[in-house]
């Protein structure tokens, strides 16, 4: 409990921006799946029965003290009371997080929670995130490739991993082994551009993807696509 105590600064201004970061990164049904905290698990259940209500209660509280029209001592009051019900359960949560292997530093930075000393749970892993491709001409000698996340249909890089390795080669013939493709490069947003030479035209470029986390490590191949170079 010490521990959460030097982290979790004492201005009110500043403890309301860190919880809020912390539901932000809640608030989306995708993090808490990956953290173990989606509906249907205990932590989950936990964390809607138990501390939403609180949540809930604290940041009306907030709204009216910080609000300089409803400011007053009653609202004072009102808001240390809805702080002394929730801060306890935020360090709670903090210590739920910080105890599970699911929930990487990024994770933890993502919510305003400071990373482990230790090094643990650096990166998530990717062993079971698939990758799809995409390829869309865009200019001569141009080609913008786009990827998704092929479970939730999101183009976004995921915070936790360091972008889309993508794995390539240009040739009069497709490639058909990922293996074989002879180049790479790291893309950190979708969709990259490919810009290729003038005399590549009328080539095919074969391309495949896997997702790679912040430690290097590396998800299942995509299925490689053979564009026609425009």
């Amino acid at each position: 409990m010490a521990t959460s105590r030097v982290w979790f600064p004492s201005a009110r201004g500043a403890r309301y921006a860190i919880i809020m970061q912390t539901t932000a990164f809640m608030s989306v049904a995708e993090n808490r799946a990956l953290i173990g905290f989606d509906k249907s698990t205990p932590n989950g259940i936990w964390y809607d029965s138990v501390y939403a209500p609180k949540l809930s209660a604290y940041l009306k509280a907030y709204g009216v003290w910080a609000n300089p029209a409803t400011s007053t001592r009653l609202a004072l009051d009102d808001l240390k009371d809805a702080e002394k019900e929730l801060f306890p359960l935020y360090r709670r949560l903090y210590g739920m997080m910080k105890s599970s292997p699911l929930v990487t530093n990024a994770c933890l930075e993502a919510m305003g929670y400071p990373s482990r000393p230790s090094g643990k749970y650096e990166s998530h892993p990717v062993d079971r995130m698939f990758i799809g491709l995409s390829a869309t001409p865009v200019a001569n000698s141009v080609l913008s490739v786009s990827f998704e996340n092929l479970d939730t249909g999101s183009s976004t890089v995921p915070y936790y991993l360091a972008g889309a390795m993508m794995y390539y080669s240009v040739g009069d013939e497709a490639v058909f082994d990922q293996t074989l493709l002879s180049r790479s490069l790291l893309a950190t947003r979708s969709p990259h551009q490919f810009v290729l030479k003038p005399t590549q035209r009328g080539q095919i470029i074969s391309l495949a993807a896997r997702w790679q986390n912040r430690r290097g490590e590396l998800g299942p191949w995509s299925e490689i696509i053979s564009p026609v170079i425009p």
